[in-house]
C-alpha cells in the first residue's frame, strides 16, 4: 500500500481518489477548506492550499508520499511539479510545472520549439485602452484578451472590435492576480483537443475529441465527443500536440491539448500537465476500453503501462448546465445508469444552491452515453438529460443550457 497525495478535492478529484483506493493504496487530499467532495472520500485530509508548493512538499515527506497526482486542473501543476522533482518522484519536474500553467512561458516555449501556434504580445494589466488597442490592432481583429494564471475559460475574452476592449480588459483584471496578461491573435477555425499520455518521454496514446461548447462570444467547454476527425487531422494534431508536451518537457502522464484547425493547419493553443476535465478520461477509458485512471495512477508509480490499441467506440459526454441560479428543493427523477447510459450522477442535491453556467465550476452534474455512432451515443444523452427531473425553490423545474457541437 502506498500514500499517494492528491491534490485537490474537487469533482475532478474523486474518480482519481476512487482509482486509488480501487488499487489498494491510501489516498491522502489536500485542498484549502471548503465544501469539497473529494474530504469524504479521503483517507487523511490536509487542509493547505494546492499553491503553497513548500508546505506540501513537507506533507509529502512527512507522509512519505510515492506519487503526486491531480486532474481536472491546472491549479497544483507547479506544486505538483516541485513536489516529484524534490522527492525524485516520477512525474513532471518543477520547470514543466511552470511551462505547463503560465501562459506565456508556455506560449514562448512553443515558439523556441517551433509548435504552430497564435502570435501574441504581452501586456501590462496597468495597460490603458488606446495601449490595448494598438496591441490588438498590430495583431489584427479578432483577438484573444488571455488572463495568464486562470483555467476553465475564465479570463479569456473574445475581441472583435475596439469598442470591445473595456470589458474584456475588465474581466482580465477581475480574474487575474499578476502584473500582465496576452493578447493574442484569435484564430477562426474549429476548436477541438488532444488526450495525449507519455511514458519515459514517450508517447503511448493520442486522442483527438470534439467539443461541446457555451453559446455566446465566449464559448466555454460543457462536454466533449470521441471520434473526431479523420486520419490527416489525428495525424498532424498528434504531431504538434507531442511537440507542444516536449516543448514544455512532459514526459511523463496524462496531458490535455487544445488545438484549432484553421485553414487546413493545426495550431496548439495551450497544453496542460494533467487529464482533461469534463469527463475526457472518462471518454479514454471507452474509447480506448481500459481503465485510464489506473493507467495514470500506476504511471505517477512509476509502474510500466500497457495502452490497448484504439477502438472504434462512440461516445458522447456532457456536464450538466443550469440555465438558471436559485435553489434546489427536490431532485425528483434521475435516467438510471444502464445499457448505453455509462455515467449519470449530481454533484448537488435538494437545498444546494446552483449558479447559472457560465465557468466550468457552476456545473452540477455529468452524463456519458456510448452507441454505435455518435450520433446514437448524442442520441442517448439527450435522452438521459430530458429524464432529470429538478424542481427549484420556487416551484418551477430546472433547465439545462443546451451547447453547440464544435
Amino acid at each position: 500500500m502506498a500514500n499517494i497525495l492528491v491534490l485537490g478535492a474537487g469533482v475532478y478529484q474523486i474518480p482519481v481518489i476512487e482509482c486509488i483506493h480501487r488499487m489498494g493504496h491510501r489516498a491522502i487530499v489536500a485542498s484549502i477548506p471548503g465544501n469539497y467532495p473529494g474530504f469524504a472520500l479521503a483517507d487523511e485530509v490536509v487542509y493547505e492550499d494546492t499553491r503553497n508548493k513548500e508546505a506540501l512538499l513537507e506533507v509529502a515527506r512527512e507522509r512519505e508520499v510515492k506519487a503526486v497526482l491531480t486532474a481536472g486542473t491546472d491549479v497544483a501543476i507547479p506544486s505538483m511539479g516541485y513536489i516529484c522533482e524534490h522527492l525524485g518522484l516520477p512525474g513532471i519536474d518543477a520547470r514543466t510545472g511552470v511551462l505547463s500553467t503560465t501562459k506565456i512561458d508556455m506560449k514562448q516555449a512553443f515558439v523556441d520549439a517551433g509548435v504552430s501556434t497564435a502570435e501574441f504580445r504581452i501586456v501590462s494589466v496597468d495597460a490603458n485602452l488606446d495601449e490595448c488597442q494598438d496591441v490588438a490592432e498590430r495583431i489584427g481583429y479578432p483577438v484573444i484578451f488571455k488572463a495568464v494564471d486562470s483555467s476553465g475559460s475564465r479570463g479569456c475574452v473574445c475581441v472583435e472590435e475596439a469598442s470591445h476592449i473595456a470589458a474584456a480588459l475588465t474581466e482580465v483584471r477581475d480574474v487575474t492576480s499578476n502584473d500582465h496578461f496576452i493578447i493574442e491573435k484569435y484564430l477562426v477555425g474549429i476548436e477541438f483537443g488532444m488526450q495525449l499520455f507519455m511514458q519515459h518521454g514517450e508517447l503511448k496514446l493520442a486522442m483527438a475529441h470534439g467539443d461541446y461548447v457555451s453559446p455566446g462570444a465566449t464559448s466555454v467547454p460543457m462536454g466533449h465527443y470521441v471520434p473526431y476527425g479523420d486520419d490527416a487531422l489525428a495525424k498532424a494534431a498528434t504531431t504538434e500536440s507531442l511537440k507542444a508536451a516536449r516543448a514544455v518537457g512532459i514526459g511523463e502522464g496524462a496531458v490535455n491539448v487544445d488545438a484549432i484547425l484553421c485553414d487546413n493547419q493545426v495550431y496548439i493553443i495551450e497544453i496542460g500537465a494533467r487529464a482533461g476535465a469534463t469527463l475526457l478520461p472518462e471518454l479514454v477509458c471507452v474509447r480506448y476500453g481500459f481503465d485510464y485512471y489506473q493507467a495514470i495512477v500506476d504511471c505517477a508509480l512509476g509502474n510500466e503501462v500497457t495502452v490497448p490499441a484504439e477502438t472504434n467506440a462512440c461516445s458522447a459526454a456532457m456536464v450538466l448546465c443550469p440555465n438558471r441560479a436559485g435553489t434546489i428543493a427536490n431532485v425528483d427523477q434521475m435516467p438510471a445508469v444502464a445499457g448505453n447510459v455509462q455515467i449519470a450522477s449530481l454533484d448537488v442535491k435538494a437545498g444546494s444552491t446552483v449558479r447559472a453556467f457560465h465557468v466550468g465550476p457552476d456545473r452540477i452534474g455529468q452524463i456519458l452515453a456510448v452507441g454505435d455512432t455518435l450520433d446514437e451515443a448524442e442520441a442517448t444523452l439527450h435522452a438521459a438529460q430530458d429524464q432529470i427531473r429538478i424542481v427549484m425553490d420556487d416551484g418551477a423545474p430546472l433547465d439545462w443550457l443546451e451547447p453547440k457541437r464544435v
